[in-house]
C-alpha cells in the first residue's frame, strides 16, 4: 500500500486512480466519439490528467500535515464545481485551447469528482455541503485501506478503459 497514508480511513492510491479512470471511460462512453487521431490523443491525454490529479485533494495532508484534510476546501461538492469551471474558462477562454478545453475539464471532474465520491464511501465520510454545511457525510462502507476495495476499483477503471477503446 501507498506509504504516504497510514491512516486506515484514507483511500488508496490505487482506489483513487481506477475511481477517475471508471468515472472518465464510464462518462465518454456516452458522449459522441470521434474515431480520429486528434480524439484518440485527447482522450488518452485527458485520460493522464484524471489519473494524475485523483490524488490532488490529499495533498493537504503532505503540505498541510493534515490540519485542513477533508474540509470543504478539498472535499466537497463546491470544490468539484470550481475547479470543473476553473479549468474550462482557464483552457478555454484564457488559452484558446478549443476541443482540448473540454477534455480537461471532464479529466478535472472525474478527478475530483471520483475522489470525492470514494473518500464519501469510507468510514470518515466527506463534508459534501460544504462550507454551508461541514457534517461529514457517506455510505461510510469500508476503509479506504481495504486492498480488496482499491483493487478491485484499479482494475474496474483498466477495464473500462479497455472497453472504450474497444480492445475487449
Amino acid at each position: 500500500m501507498s506509504g504516504i497514508f497510514v491512516l486506515g480511513w484514507i483511500m488508496d492510491r490505487p482506489g483513487h486512480f481506477g475511481g477517475a479512470m471508471l468515472l472518465f471511460f464510464g462518462i465518454m462512453y456516452f458522449l459522441p466519439r470521434g474515431d480520429t487521431l486528434q480524439t484518440l490523443s485527447l482522450s488518452v491525454t485527458a485520460a493522464g490528467i484524471a489519473a494524475a490529479m485523483s490524488m490532488k485533494p490529499d495533498m493537504d495532508k503532505k503540505f498541510f500535515f493534515g490540519v485542513f484534510h477533508r474540509c470543504w476546501v478539498t472535499h466537497s461538492l463546491l470544490t468539484v464545481l470550481v475547479a470543473t469551471a476553473g479549468t474550462f474558462v482557464l483552457f478555454s477562454y484564457m488559452l484558446n485551447m478549443g476541443l482540448l478545453s473540454y477534455y480537461a475539464a471532464l479529466a478535472v471532474f472525474c478527478a475530483i469528482g471520483s475522489h470525492v465520491l470514494l473518500d464519501s464511501f469510507t468510514r470518515m465520510g466527506v463534508p459534501l455541503y460544504g462550507p454551508f454545511d461541514n457534517k461529514m457525510r457517506g455510505p461510510r462502507w469500508f476503509r479506504g485501506s481495504n486492498p480488496l476495495v482499491n483493487y478491485t476499483l484499479l482494475a474496474a477503471g483498466g477495464l473500462m478503459m479497455l472497453f472504450y477503446y474497444k480492445v475487449i
